[in-house]
């Protein structure tokens, strides 16, 4: 059942911790992108994406795409949110960062979509062309991200990506 207060303070708490973390330490890294990613995706606060992201982002998708510019990953963002129910879940796999002699950090985190079984009043079935691993309902996604400090504010400069086979057209 929906509990908007429980939702409201979890997202407060969120965003109080995003808001006002130091990156001092690998740890905090993690749990930084966990909690920003799913402020994003289940709160759906894609206007965040600017808080993280710097203007000139490269992103590199297994397939061989290569989008750049934070303009490029709000529209990408926004275009896999439509296609998601509205009450898209993302579970976090496993989430850990490691901090590189210059100061900047890197962060692994592997997760997957849970997609309860109506969307919009009917049955969430896979679109044509998509297949779902054995067990699950939704994409698996890994990525790893470069996040440095630009001008003053911790920024993901580069990431890396890849999703499931449910998240990917089949050939």
């Amino acid at each position: 059942m929906l509990n908007i207060s429980l939702n409201l303070e979890n997202r407060k708490r969120m965003e109080a911790y995003v808001d006002h973390c130091e990156l001092k330490t690998p740890e905090e890294v993690a749990r930084l992108f966990l909690e920003y990613t799913l402020l994003i995706w289940d709160y759906l606060l894609v206007g965040r994406i600017a808080d993280f992201y710097r203007d000139d982002i490269v992103m590199e998708h297994a397939n061989g795409l290569t989008i750049q510019g934070i303009q490029n990953v709000y529209a990408g963002t926004l275009s896999a949110v439509a296609a998601c129910p509205q009450d898209n879940e993302t579970i976090f796999v496993d989430i850990f960062a490691e901090k590189h002699p210059d100061g900047s950090y890197s962060f692994i985190q592997a997760t997957t979509a849970y997609r309860p079984s109506e969307h919009n009043g009917q049955p969430y079935q896979v679109p044509e062309g998509k297949i779902v691993p054995d067990g699950q309902n939704g994409s698996i996604g890994l990525c790893e991200c470069l996040v440095k400090q630009v001008d003053g504010k911790w920024k993901i400069v580069r990431e890396w990506l890849v999703r499931s086979a449910a998240g990917q057209p089949q050939t």
